[in-house]
């Protein structure tokens, strides 16, 4: 019987899809075709979802017959017709909306506290990528490339996954588990694509040209060739959104730090001339970078000096981060965690201690960013190397952890934070090529 009800919403998309296909936009067909799928989705997400494609299709349909209308009108052809059938098919698709406040319909797809952030997630990421299959030139997502007009499946497909994923990590008890799991898979797909770039298949490569892998070419590579600024405008604009989120999410190779520091059960405290040393390394970067280029030497020279020191951070996760559980590369020896650091204090999210904490010290345990040291805990704020990583949530038993987003309550402030560094995720994920 629901099946039977939820024909209109079917038939609202089948419609716009039979309008793409009539103007020769095979992907958006696709995903018009596609897009129905979604209702074997149990889920009480899929309602507000649903609603606001279609919504999105009622709008298209007014667009496009306003601009028929007027083109019919121009040139004395007969309209009346048109907007009779143009506006039967508009109102079909808007108000299917309105099927999914039926009982019946409501008990299938039954509302969960967490379905409005699930529901966004799903929106942000497929309207992010939609964006950049929409705008940009060259083709971005990788099933685009191999099938042009197949990208919008992979747009789809990452979508159901970020809301999948949101879901997961919005449960402070799975936050940390599935934070590190979907970190690692980025890692594994973006060197994955590196490795077969390398073995001659330009289309996973961004440019057909090969770039380092080491985040502080995301700094020093522009600053040598005078150009290039995409990756740092990026990456101003993550560290904008999500803070320092970046270390702890999106970085490529933060998540080898990681799984290096978990290997000791127990982390230890940096020493106190780590701090220092960040600065200086960054400052070195930054001076060698300009000097190189000052001094005309080759893209040989600088990719052989880009190359070892990345090998020097593989060398102290390797050895530093294994035998003190913290992860040093990310939090002594990268200048890009020291610039996500100082910028993340630009972005209104934080992770802050109230007054419910009682010196416990457990957060400590849960912490590999060095940054719930006592003293910091002392001072009721998370150290500088905060990721805003959220793993130290759930070891404390007293909720004295929590995130705060302007005057947004505690948790909701974190549901906005998920949806928004997880629809990050997703897109550099569907992204991920070098």
């Amino acid at each position: 019987m629901n099946a039977f009800r939820l024909l209109p919403v079917i038939l609202a998309f089948l419609l716009l899809g039979a309008h793409f296909l009539r103007s020769g936009q095979s992907g958006l067909t696709v995903i018009s075709g596609l897009f129905p799928l979604l209702l074997f989705i149990r889920r009480g997400w899929i309602v507000p979802t649903m609603q606001i494609g279609l919504l999105v299709g009622a709008i298209l349909w007014i667009d496009t017959a306003l601009e028929i209308i007027a083109f019919r009108r121009a040139s004395d052809q007969p309209w009346i017709r048109f907007v009779v059938i143009s506006g039967a098919i508009i109102i079909l698709t808007a108000s299917s909306a309105l099927l999914f406040r039926l009982k019946s319909i409501r008990e299938r797809y039954r509302a969960e506290p967490s379905s409005p952030a699930i529901a966004s997630a799903f929106i942000l990421t497929f309207t992010l990528l939609s964006i950049v299959q929409l705008k940009v030139r060259l083709p971005m997502l990788l099933m685009e490339r191999f099938l042009p007009g197949f990208g919008w499946i992979e747009i789809l497909l990452l979508s159901v996954y970020s809301a999948w994923i949101t879901g997961k990590m919005l449960d402070p008890a799975q936050t940390a588990r599935w934070r590190k799991r979907i970190w690692t898979v980025f890692t594994i797909v973006f060197f994955s694509q590196l490795a077969l770039g390398l073995l001659g298949l330009d289309r996973f490569l961004m440019t057909d040209t090969l770039h380092l892998p080491v985040p502080a070419m995301i700094l020093a590579g522009p600053l040598f060739r005078g150009d290039g600024f995409f990756m740092p405008i990026l990456f101003g604009a993550t560290v904008l959104l999500v803070g320092p989120a970046w270390c702890s999410h999106l970085c490529y190779i933060g998540a080898w730090d990681n799984l290096a520091s978990d290997r000791t059960r127990k982390p230890r405290r940096l020493p106190a001339w780590t701090h220092t040393t960040r600065i200086i390394i960054l400052t070195v970067i930054i001076v060698v970078a300009i000097a190189l280029r000052l001094a005309g030497a080759s893209i040989t020279v600088a990719t052989i000096l880009g190359a070892a020191f990345g090998m020097i951070g593989v060398a102290i996760m390797l050895i530093w981060s294994r035998q003190i559980g913290v992860m040093t590369h990310c939090t002594a020896f990268c200048p890009i965690g020291l610039l996500a650091n100082l910028l993340g204090k630009l972005s209104p999210f934080r992770l802050c201690i109230n007054d419910r904490c009682t010196d416990c010290g457990i957060c400590r345990l849960s912490c590999r960013y060095d940054a719930l040291n006592m003293s910091d805990i002392k001072r009721r704020r998370p150290g500088l190397t905060c990721t805003l990583c959220g793993d130290c949530l759930h070891s404390c038993t007293d909720r004295a952890l929590e995130y705060r987003f302007f005057r947004l309550y505690p948790t909701t402030a974190r549901a906005v934070f998920i949806v928004l560094v997880v629809s990050l995720h997703a897109v550099c994920l569907g992204l991920a090529l070098i």
